[in-house]
């Protein structure tokens, strides 16, 4: 189910607005990524890969594999330092992305796979990169990507690879401090199969702490079937500013209906990230039942806000596509290539990730096959 949803993902952003997807920038959204400024981009990242590389004492040889390459941006990159470069994606509208912008089809091929088996063979690469890619697969896809490129890494070659390790963790709110009222304003009754709406609540601090900004604290969503939960960690919206005991502050959040139709729960609460959800910590949250039907339906109206409503205007949500983030513990990231016999030679802080996330560019040698 996770791949099935990080494919559907993917390929949803493929073909609305791949070269976004891949750089979010907020000024870029709906195709503003001029190419020739899309793909210069990539030199400053790959002249640290082989900066990273060299310093290792190896090279990236003449055939590199980018992993998760999206719309080409670091395949095409890559080809001012390696002669043949293959990229590969999950998602098919990725690759049709990248096939259209490159600049070097003699040299640089981009393929799909499946999302469990890279279809190449073993030991087939003198390199592999994977930027910004390997973070947005669930944890037991995380492992099974790594494992697939270690395969198709020759002895002796290199695997430069991005990977957060966790959230910077905020100041944590104590539990009695996560106690919220939560009420939907234009909750929609009705949704298309996968369609995305925002949905407008008002929310009130019913502790008596301040919930500041900047602390990771935001409104989020669960999707349920009866109490099954269906798809988790869906939307958020950051609060926009310091939250006083009483005070209330109305917002939105991008909600992703799920892909099937059929009779569902939108559960509505607040969480701090890296550290609980209010419902998790004996705060309550809201549920709202929502049916979703084959075809898209049009957005749900804005209601005006009450009189108790603040004048300003509603926090908007995070507007990510539908890319979720997970890290993966740096021990685990060694100990697994220890015990595919490899080495991590060196593991650099980087800010791939962002400011919210602990993230590291490993280098590792790959040993002999076991």
């Amino acid at each position: 189910m996770a791949l099935d949803r990080l494919k559907s993902t993917w390929e949803k952003l493929g073909r609305v607005d791949p070269r976004w997807a891949v750089l979010t920038d907020p000024d870029r959204r709906h195709g503003g990524w001029d190419t020739d400024e899309f793909l210069a981009t990539a030199a400053a990242p790959i002249q640290r890969v082989r900066e990273l590389t060299e310093a290792a004492g190896l090279s990236l040889g003449d055939r590199a594999l980018d992993f998760g390459c999206g719309a080409g941006r670091l395949s095409n990159g890559l080809a001012a330092h390696v002669d043949t470069v293959v990229g590969v994606d999950i998602a098919q509208s990725m690759v049709d992305e990248a096939v259209k912008i490159n600049r070097f089809p003699d040299r640089v091929s981009f393929t799909s796979y499946d999302g469990h088996r890279l279809p190449f063979d073993d030991e087939s690469f003198d390199s592999v990169v994977s930027l910004i890619s390997i973070q947005h697969s669930p944890p037991a896809v995380q492992l099974a990507c790594l494992v697939e490129m270690h395969r198709v890494t020759r002895p002796g070659g290199v695997l430069v690879l991005q990977i957060p390790a966790r959230p910077n963790k905020p100041t944590s709110l104590a539990a009695e401090a996560m106690r919220a009222g939560i009420e939907p304003l234009d909750a929609p009754g009705t949704v298309g199969a996968g369609q995305t709406v925002m949905v407008r609540a008002k929310i009130t601090n019913l502790s008596s702490a301040v919930w500041p900004a900047g602390q990771l604290i935001r409104l989020g969503n669960h999707w349920r079937a009866g109490e099954e939960p269906v798809r988790w960690n869906d939307g958020r919206t950051d609060i926009p500013h310091d939250i006083a005991p009483g005070a209330s502050v109305e917002m939105q959040v991008p909600v992703a209906a799920p892909d099937e139709p059929g009779s569902y729960v939108l559960e509505l609460d607040l969480v701090q990230e890296a550290v609980s959800w209010f419902a998790e910590a004996g705060g309550t949250s809201v549920r709202v039942p929502v049916e979703v039907v084959a075809a898209p339906v049009a957005a749900p109206v804005v209601v005006a806000p009450t009189e108790e409503s603040p004048a300003e205007p509603p926090a908007q949500g995070r507007d990510d596509g539908g890319m979720e983030m997970f890290g993966m513990d740096q021990n685990l990231v060694r100990l697994l290539f220890a015990h595919c016999g490899s080495d991590v030679v060196a593991a650099v802080p980087d800010d791939m990730a962002g400011s919210e996330w602990e993230s590291y560019t490993y280098v590792i040698r790959r040993g002999a096959t076991i």
